[in-house]
């Protein structure tokens, strides 16, 4: 089947979730029915807005177009498929019609269901929109009510891991009744029975993730050894949990939770006793150690997951941790009071609100602080490797006490390992990324030991593209400053995400510089631009034709616009840029067409092995008699996929092919990334980082 076919599907609901403005609905057991062939698929994703009133337990019939869930088209963004694949969903249907077609309902988990929406919708209404929304994620799993901003600061400041239902939230629950029913009783089973119970209930409610799964596991092991009488063993029991989880989800493994999840806990159980030492009374120290450990056990996956460290969190988080406790207690208890004493358990709300606000005020504090986040990049995985295997050494070292020069070659083996892994550090030559930014241009460039450059940036089909798509770009390659920032023109599809760029200074990617052309082919978008740089911080300079900005090795020239012959704005006066590296040349052309191209066409005094071809391949540039005059061998075209322009022109690939230039387009290959380690244009390097498939694999 391919992708935007009409289908029928027939399943049962398993689980459902509300948007804003349409309900999600999981399914499982399905028949698609699609040109009298009935295929099999175990379970399916459903966007709908109907309005039809549906159940957990209850079959559907939905009619609609097949989609299947898309790769990254960048490098550090994110892949829907390799997160839906994990949850064992192939494919999803925007809904045209939805029926029930019968009125079989899972009451347990429904009821279950509903205690959850008004849970949430009574945190909302006492702790109001920001706080309630915190409150929603800490204590019901549920961020989608969280503020993104917020949900960001915690993350850029290392203590986004409260907001996820860990260990410590399933054992205020499970342990909680645990403990009070064996007090009461004096029955161990009695007291576990209860225990696992309530627990089990608040996962069904709350949903299973791959920590809640890991937590109940380990939780269950726990109690289990009391009710027999027998020693707790944590590596045991954290060896049974991986196993169990990867039997659950056998692609978590590579999830970031499963990672991060495992990762901690191996930390505490492995390294804490190493370092710790013997028992000591000091509850600073041993939070300092514990946090210590866990940073040890889970920065590879850190890096390779969020391409950043925050620095100061270990210090945070002194202060964050235990007040989560006092946290998760006043929630529960407000939550409860608030149904038979409103004032009650408003102030326990109240007091939760103020630790939040506590929590804020720390994020703000550390986020002004010198060197608060060390950006590094996506580390290759030989490295992590390496790094993990020097850590296992190292401990092992340290249980014998002995060989201390050993003890400190594998801990610099496996920091040096792990540091050099990182595009940061490891970076080599020069690297241009045509980024796939869908309807819109978004070029970078890379030198080793030189300068980094953006030329444009922006996109008309691409929702915050400057967020979610050049900044986790940037992450992942391991800049945290961009040098130069070019805008060829003022359009929104070339400008919207530098936009986002710089209204982010005080959390994205810094910019040392902002390029535009000659202020005479300014139109109203650049100067508004201009003045957004000039209130956030960011130095605007332009630039003349035969001006250069130059690196170690790169050299980036300015060809046109002339403010003496052009006077107007728009596409024609886009700035065209030269860049060389040894015997590489690319020529930058902007939106450049009509009048434009033929001042460029006359200006041109060479030809060049790359073209990023003018206005996404329209058909109204690139003309003959300018690719005669460049003459380039590799074209490059940035357009969105099914863009309702229909770029590239059919004239246009034509154009180029009679001219002999190998095209590459992003709306087929992703990101296009170019790669020269030396000098020699015979070194070039092409990748096309993913090509898109409209068919089920």
């Amino acid at each position: 089947m391919t992708e935007g076919v009409e289908v029928t599907l027939i399943g049962q609901v398993y689980g459902k979730e509300q948007a804003s403005d349409y309900n999600i609905l999981y399914l499982r057991n399905n028949s698609i029915i699609y040109q009298e062939q009935i295929v099999q698929e175990p379970y399916m994703l459903i966007y709908e807005n109907s309005g039809q009133e549906t159940y957990l337990g209850n079959t559907v019939k939905v009619s609609g177009r097949l989609s299947f869930f898309e790769k990254e088209r960048n490098p550090g963004g994110f892949s829907q498929k390799d997160y839906y694949r994990m949850r064992k969903i192939a494919a999803y249907i925007w809904s045209e019609e939805l029926v029930c077609m019968d009125d079989k309902k899972f009451w347990l988990r429904e009821t279950l269901g509903n205690v959850r929406i008004r849970w949430r919708n009574l945190l909302l209404d006492y702790a109001e929109e920001e706080d309630g929304g915190i409150l929603c994620a800490i204590l019901l799993g549920d961020k989608g009510q969280m503020d993104t901003d917020m949900k960001e600061l915690y993350q850029i400041n290392g203590i986004a891991h409260i907001l996820a239902i860990s260990g410590l939230h399933l054992s205020f629950v499970g342990m909680g009744f645990y403990r009070l029913v064996r007090r009461i009783t004096g029955s161990y089973p009695l007291g576990g029975i209860t225990g696992i119970s309530f627990l089990v209930l608040y996962i069904l409610m709350i949903g299973c993730s791959v920590s809640v799964v890991r937590a109940l596991i380990m939780f269950c092991i726990r109690v289990g050894a009391d009710m027999s009488g027998r020693v707790y063993d944590a590596p045991t029991s954290v060896a049974v949990a991986a196993v169990g989880v990867v039997l659950w989800r056998p692609l978590a493994f590579y999830d970031a939770g499963f990672q991060l999840s495992f990762g901690a806990v191996c930390g505490v159980i492995f390294l804490y006793p190493v370092l710790a030492g013997k028992e000591s009374k000091n509850h600073i120290k041993d939070s300092l150690i514990i946090s210590f450990c866990i940073q040890l056990a889970t920065i590879p996956f850190i890096l390779y997951h969020y391409y950043e460290i925050p620095l100061y969190s270990i210090l945070l988080n002194l202060i964050v941790i235990p007040f989560m406790s006092i946290l998760l207690v006043l929630g529960f208890a407000g939550s409860l009071i608030c149904l038979f004493w409103e004032w009650g358990g408003s102030m326990c709300l109240l007091l939760c609100r103020m630790i939040l606000k506590l929590y804020g005020v720390l994020c703000q504090i550390v986020q002004v602080l010198p060197g608060h986040r060390v950006i590094t990049g996506q580390p290759k995985a030989a490295g992590m490797c390496i790094y993990f295997l020097c850590l296992l050494l190292w401990t092992l070292l340290m249980c014998g006490k002995i060989h201390r020069k050993m003890q400190a070659g594998f801990a610099v083996l496996g920091g040096a390992a792990l540091i050099f892994a990182c595009p940061a550090v490891n970076h080599r030559g020069l690297e241009v990324t045509f980024l796939d930014v869908g309807q819109g241009d978004g070029i970078f460039l890379q030198e080793r030991g030189g300068i980094t450059c953006l030329i444009d940036g922006g996109s008309s089909d691409v929702s915050k593209v400057g967020r979610y798509c050049i900044e986790p770009f940037l992450k992942a390659r391991g800049v945290s400053d961009i040098d130069y920032v070019f805008v060829t023109h003022g359009d929104s599809d070339h400008t919207n995400g530098i936009q986002e760029l710089v209204e982010r200074q005080d959390r994205g990617v810094k910019i040392g510089c902002m390029v535009l052309p000659e202020q005479e082919v300014w139109d109203e978008r650049l100067e508004e631009l201009c003045a957004l740089a000039g209130r956030e911080g960011v130095r605007v300079a332009v630039i003349h034709p035969g001006q250069q900005i130059t690196g170690k090795s790169l050299t980036i020239e300015c060809i046109c616009p002339d403010g003496k012959e052009v006077s107007e704005s728009g596409n024609s006066a886009s700035l065209v840029l030269e860049a060389v590296y040894g015997q590489l040349d690319i020529l930058f052309t902007g939106d450049v067409e009509g009048w434009g191209e033929t001042l460029l066409t006359e200006t041109l005094h060479k030809q060049y092995e790359v073209l990023k071809v003018a206005h996404h391949g329209s058909g109204y540039s690139t003309g003959e008699a300018f690719l005669e005059k460049a003459s380039p061998k590799l074209a490059v075209i940035s357009a969105g996929r099914k863009n309702r322009y229909g770029h590239p022109h059919e004239e246009t690939l034509k154009r180029l092919k009679q001219e002999g230039a190998a095209v590459f387009r992003t709306d087929q290959s992703g990101a296009i990334i170019l790669k020269l380690t030396g000098k020699e244009v015979a070194n070039l390097k092409i990748i096309q980082y993913n090509r898109f498939y409209e068919k089920l694999e």
